[in-house]
């Protein structure tokens, strides 16, 4: 009873996250100071960090702290390590002590220096292709992750999962949309500058639409940016595409 209860609350504090935070990168970041409090305990203070690997390239960090947030970017210097092979692969790595660490020497040397001991990498089960992403806990002490402590961080990432699944897919949805609005602007733009090369140079559509591809080649800027010096030189100042 006090597990189901331990569990619908950390579920409702995932689900309080995203209704009062305004995009994914504020979610995360309050996600991981949440977790942080979470799973630290009697072995010490957990430092927490959450890699979420978008489009197969993009990768945004959210940290518990800024100490966690420098511990997620030297990894990011070296391309691989536990945390970033976690997202990836969607496979736990746990690294009790980064002083017998050989599979990343160089990137365990660092870290050491930092006063870190031991790791625990955890895959969020995401919905989809698009995206990827790992809870990275991190210690001071070495063996800071017995059974115990796995057991109850893949259990909360199950947890939380369901949540962060939620927050992608609504930037996924804003992402779409944004673009589509600048797609719609720059389409405006384009078009009311075809119209007023037509009124005054008494061209063609194509005409007119050449003249622009032309300047944007010679000068090497975007269509729209001479679409929208057009406009402006016309006295029509900057447009915005209404939806109603």
């Amino acid at each position: 009873m006090e597990q189901a209860s331990h569990t619908a609350s950390i579920m409702e504090r995932v689900q309080d996250l995203i209704l009062d935070t305004q995009d994914v990168e504020d979610f995360l970041n309050e996600l991981a100071r949440f977790t942080a409090e979470n799973l630290s305990g009697p072995r010490g203070e957990v430092l927490c960090g959450i890699t979420l690997l978008r489009h197969r390239t993009a990768a945004t960090v959210a940290s518990s702290s800024e100490r966690a947030r420098q511990l997620d970017e030297i990894q990011y210097n070296y391309g691989d390590g536990p945390c970033l092979r976690c997202a990836r692969q969607g496979v736990l790595v746990h690294i009790p002590d980064f002083r017998t660490e050989t599979l990343w020497p160089d990137y365990s040397a660092t870290v050491l220096e930092h006063g870190i001991r031991s790791v625990l990498a955890v895959p969020f089960e995401l919905s989809g292709d698009d995206a990827r992403a790992g809870l990275n806990l991190y210690s001071d002490r070495p063996q800071a992750f017995d059974a115990n402590a796995v057991e109850h961080a893949v259990g909360y990432v199950a947890r939380a999962s369901k949540g962060l699944s939620l927050a992608v897919r609504i930037a996924q949805h804003s992402d779409a949309a944004n673009n589509l609005k600048a797609a719609l602007d720059s389409r405006t733009v384009i078009d009311t500058a075809v119209g007023i090369l037509i009124a005054q140079s008494r061209c063609s559509q194509d005409e007119a639409i050449e003249l622009i591809k032309s300047a944007s080649s010679t000068r090497n800027v975007k269509l729209r940016e001479v679409a929208a010096a057009i406009v402006e030189s016309a006295g029509g100042g900057p447009l915005r595409t209404h939806f109603s």
